[in-house]
């Protein structure tokens, strides 16, 4: 009986683990959306012939995905991925993708993962992208630009 116990503790304690990994979600807050043209899958290779008439253009939301520590760029695979901005978004992580339930669907809604950077980085560069912002309103052309080189050489 202890033998068994020794056996199948182990194993129930790694299939918990295991469905615990799998399901966690982080919490994160979506910032910012723009719509961008995107590339329906069954649209390759009427694209990759170089006939623009036949490809029709999509456009498919691109958002911004703040979470404590890592700032994500995702991009919807169809135009009806729409999510609500300035709210509480919890999503999980699969095979680089990111997966979101939104509202009460059945089904969770499948991002492509376009770029990742560090919080405190991305706060940094949009600190300096404000400086340069606001020094260019308060100047003329030529000023701005050259506030807006010194700025770049510093980095």
């Amino acid at each position: 009986m202890k033998r068994i116990l020794f056996v199948v503790f182990p194993l129930l304690m790694l299939v918990a683990t295991l469905m615990g990994q799998n399901s966690e979600l982080q919490k994160g807050t979506i910032i910012r959306m723009h719509m961008a043209e995107c590339l329906p899958e069954h649209h390759f290779i009427a694209r990759m012939s170089g006939d623009p008439a036949m490809v029709p253009v999509v456009q498919c939301p691109e958002y911004v995905l703040m979470t404590d520590k890592v700032v994500y760029a995702i991009s919807g695979r169809s135009s009806n991925q729409l999510l609500p901005l300035a709210e509480v978004t919890r999503f999980r992580m699969q095979n680089g993708e990111i997966l979101i339930r939104i509202d009460d669907e059945r089904k969770e809604s499948h991002f492509h993962v376009k770029a990742m950077v560090l919080r405190s980085d991305w706060e940094r560069e949009h600190m300096e992208e404000e400086e340069v912002h606001a020094a260019s309103e308060g100047m003329h052309g030529g000023e701005a630009i050259a506030v807006n080189h010194r700025l770049q050489e510093a980095r």
